[in-house]
């Protein structure tokens, strides 16, 4: 699926399914908002489904967008009806990095302090979206036999 076909009623969907929040982050993060780079959150109601698409333009350092994902989250702590978030790095190219990690991590202890339900964490560039998965749901590397 992408942005191209989501089902009718994708609004009421809940974005906890990663597959189905890179759809809509591909859907909500425009073309030029991927060349010109920063972070895309999708605001959510109790329910998971989206409530309010934000981007947040012009954040020139890695250390910045630390500094924004602590802002929305705090933010939203204020708005009625807000009960989780997915956050994207948007950047024009290049694959998941130390910062991106970083701000991964960041989100989700800054998250959990103002107990909000993150939802994901994905990467948005103009060749697509990438989720990045908490611990829980990496893959242990298989034991390799050792003659």
């Amino acid at each position: 699926m992408s942005f191209h076909d989501l089902p009718q009623d994708w609004p009421t969907r809940s974005l906890a399914d990663p597959a189905f929040a890179a759809d809509v982050l591909d859907l909500c993060v425009s073309d030029d908002d991927r060349t010109a780079g920063g972070l895309s959150v999708l605001l959510c109601r109790p329910d998971g489904s989206l409530s309010q698409p934000i981007f947040v333009a012009d954040v020139p350092r890695p250390a910045a967008l630390l500094e924004a994902v602590s802002a929305v989250v705090l933010g939203s702590l204020h708005l009625p009806g807000v009960d989780g978030l997915v956050l994207a790095v948007a950047r024009a190219r290049g694959g998941v990095n130390d910062d991106d990690r970083r701000l991964h991590q960041h989100a989700i202890e800054v998250c959990r302090r103002a107990l909000l339900t993150l939802h994901g964490t994905f990467l948005v560039t103009t060749a697509g979206v990438f989720h990045l998965p908490v611990a829980g749901q990496l893959r242990s590397a298989q034991p390799r036999d050792v003659a």
